[in-house]
Protein backbone atom coordinates (compact mmCIF):
# COMPACT_ATOMS: atom_id res chain seq x y z
CA UNK A 1 0.00 0.00 0.00
CA UNK A 2 1.51 3.31 -1.06
CA UNK A 3 0.80 6.78 0.24
CA UNK A 4 0.44 10.01 -1.68
CA UNK A 5 2.24 12.46 0.62
CA UNK A 6 1.62 16.18 1.11
CA UNK A 7 -1.29 16.28 -1.32
CA UNK A 8 -3.30 19.52 -1.30
CA UNK A 9 -7.07 19.45 -1.76
CA UNK A 10 -8.61 22.88 -2.38
CA UNK A 11 -12.37 23.39 -2.17
CA UNK A 12 -13.51 26.51 -4.03
CA UNK A 13 -16.99 27.94 -3.48
CA UNK A 14 -18.30 29.28 -6.80
CA UNK A 15 -21.95 29.13 -5.74
CA UNK A 16 -24.18 32.09 -4.92
CA UNK A 17 -24.10 31.52 -1.12
CA UNK A 18 -21.93 30.43 1.79
CA UNK A 19 -21.53 26.64 1.93
CA UNK A 20 -20.85 24.16 4.69
CA UNK A 21 -18.55 21.30 3.64
CA UNK A 22 -19.50 18.20 5.61
CA UNK A 23 -17.33 15.51 4.02
CA UNK A 24 -14.21 15.21 1.84
CA UNK A 25 -13.45 11.77 0.41
CA UNK A 26 -11.07 10.21 -2.11
CA UNK A 27 -11.47 7.04 -4.11
CA UNK A 28 -9.23 4.07 -3.33
CA UNK A 29 -10.10 1.31 -5.76
CA UNK A 30 -13.85 0.77 -5.54
CA UNK A 31 -14.20 2.44 -2.12
CA UNK A 32 -14.20 6.04 -0.92
CA UNK A 33 -12.15 6.99 2.16
CA UNK A 34 -13.10 9.97 4.31
CA UNK A 35 -10.43 12.56 5.09
CA UNK A 36 -10.84 13.92 8.61
CA UNK A 37 -9.63 17.44 7.85
CA UNK A 38 -12.65 19.59 8.62
CA UNK A 39 -13.07 21.92 11.61
CA UNK A 40 -13.55 20.94 15.25
CA UNK A 41 -17.28 20.51 14.68
CA UNK A 42 -16.68 18.32 11.59
CA UNK A 43 -17.57 21.00 9.04
CA UNK A 44 -15.81 23.79 7.16
CA UNK A 45 -17.78 26.89 6.17
CA UNK A 46 -16.61 28.64 2.98
CA UNK A 47 -17.99 31.99 1.92
CA UNK A 48 -19.01 32.74 -1.67
CA UNK A 49 -16.00 33.23 -3.99
CA UNK A 50 -13.55 31.89 -1.37
CA UNK A 51 -11.56 28.68 -1.09
CA UNK A 52 -10.05 26.51 1.63
CA UNK A 53 -7.06 24.18 1.21
CA UNK A 54 -6.20 21.03 3.13
CA UNK A 55 -2.77 19.31 2.94
CA UNK A 56 -3.12 15.58 3.51
CA UNK A 57 -1.36 12.22 3.16
CA UNK A 58 -3.71 10.05 1.11
CA UNK A 59 -3.29 6.42 2.19
CA UNK A 60 -3.27 3.69 -0.45
CA UNK A 61 -3.26 5.76 -3.65
CA UNK A 62 0.31 6.94 -4.32
CA UNK A 63 0.77 7.39 -8.11
CA UNK A 64 -2.64 5.83 -8.73
CA UNK A 65 -5.91 7.00 -10.24
CA UNK A 66 -8.42 8.56 -7.84
CA UNK A 67 -11.08 11.25 -7.63
CA UNK A 68 -12.13 13.62 -4.87
CA UNK A 69 -15.74 13.79 -3.66
CA UNK A 70 -17.03 16.72 -1.56
CA UNK A 71 -20.39 16.79 0.24
CA UNK A 72 -21.74 20.26 1.08
CA UNK A 73 -24.83 22.34 1.85
CA UNK A 74 -25.88 25.91 1.04
CA UNK A 75 -26.53 28.38 3.85
CA UNK A 76 -30.20 29.34 3.57
CA UNK A 77 -30.27 31.68 6.55
CA UNK A 78 -29.85 31.74 10.31
CA UNK A 79 -29.07 28.18 11.36
CA UNK A 80 -30.79 26.62 8.33
CA UNK A 81 -28.79 24.73 5.70
CA UNK A 82 -30.05 23.27 2.42
CA UNK A 83 -30.07 19.68 1.24
CA UNK A 84 -26.79 17.84 0.82
CA UNK A 85 -25.10 18.18 -2.57
CA UNK A 86 -22.10 16.23 -3.88
CA UNK A 87 -19.36 17.37 -6.28
CA UNK A 88 -16.92 14.79 -7.65
CA UNK A 89 -13.81 15.48 -9.73
CA UNK A 90 -12.90 13.62 -12.87
CA UNK A 91 -10.39 10.81 -12.28
CA UNK A 92 -6.73 11.91 -12.01
CA UNK A 93 -3.42 10.39 -10.90
CA UNK A 94 -2.36 11.41 -7.39
CA UNK A 95 1.35 12.17 -6.88
CA UNK A 96 3.34 13.31 -3.83
CA UNK A 97 3.17 17.11 -3.40
CA UNK A 98 0.31 17.22 -5.91
CA UNK A 99 -2.91 19.18 -5.74
CA UNK A 100 -6.50 19.12 -6.91
CA UNK A 101 -9.17 21.83 -6.80
CA UNK A 102 -12.80 20.88 -6.35
CA UNK A 103 -15.05 23.73 -7.53
CA UNK A 104 -18.53 23.83 -6.03
CA UNK A 105 -20.91 25.28 -8.63
CA UNK A 106 -24.47 24.18 -7.76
Amino acid sequence: MTTCGDFTITVKNSTDAEVKVTKIEYEDGSNFKTENCLGLDGVEKIEKDHAKSFKRNLQGIGDESTCIRVTYQHHIGGTTWGTKLVETTAPFTAHDNGFKTVTLTR
